[in-house]
């Protein structure tokens, strides 16, 4: 079973879907904290793709959307919409219902430069391998003709390096800026701007791509 069958059928398990629909960005006051900073960190680096844009930003694609927790946010900035997510179970659970479809990362079903900016929220930790995360970086940029928005672990924050320090595996993988930074180029983007959470203690990044070219 490859790994992105794995990250279908654990999303796709009722219980998980219910769990993280329902609870899983309230149960905790750490994670209603880690959900507002990330509201609060892609609304910046949307409205820093607007002004780049110099107009508002036509057609957002949200891949994967999850059950929808950034779509209120999302539609403000765009005047179109398209939610999209491997599990079905998550997209039953989306509270608002823009444009949806069930489709995967590796071969997105949209023409190339069909949106205006993908966003990509908490799903590159999930492969360790660099050519499935360039794959996927490639599909970003071809479907979207400016911008990505783009989530990533970095690997120099202290987490990951307690971890190695006592040999402890984890599932997420993180990655140097210096690869993130690499895979993105290779894919045909460049950085304007990365947000961190709180740099060298926290492992998240936020990160505004725009179209090379």
């Amino acid at each position: 079973m490859n790994r992105e069958r794995r990250i279908r059928d654990q999303y796709e398990a009722v219980e998980h879907a219910d769990a993280y629909s329902a609870q899983r960005w309230t149960e905790t006051r750490h994670a209603q904290k880690t959900h507002r900073w990330e509201i609060s960190a892609v609304e910046h680096l949307l409205k820093r793709a607007q002004k780049l844009n110099a107009h508002p930003l036509g057609r957002i694609l949200d891949m994967p959307c999850g059950f929808g927790r950034f779509d209120p946010l999302l539609s403000r900035y765009s005047q179109s919409l398209i939610q999209a997510d491997l599990a079905m179970a998550m997209l039953q659970r989306r509270v608002h219902k823009p444009l949806a479809m069930q489709a995967s990362l590796l071969q997105i079903p949209l023409a190339d430069l069909a949106v205006n900016l993908c966003f990509c929220m908490r799903v590159l930790h999930h492969f360790p391998e660099a050519d499935a995360r360039l794959k996927i970086l490639t599909e970003l940029a071809r479907v979207s003709s400016d911008f990505a928005i783009v989530s990533y672990y970095d690997a120099s924050a202290f987490p990951h390096l307690r971890d190695r320090l006592r040999n402890r595996k984890r599932t997420l993988t993180p990655v140097s800026h210096a690869t993130f930074t690499a895979e993105a180029n290779a894919a045909g983007f460049k950085i304007v701007e990365k947000r961190f959470r709180r740099r060298w203690l926290s492992s998240q990044v936020v990160a505004l791509l725009q179209k090379v070219g």
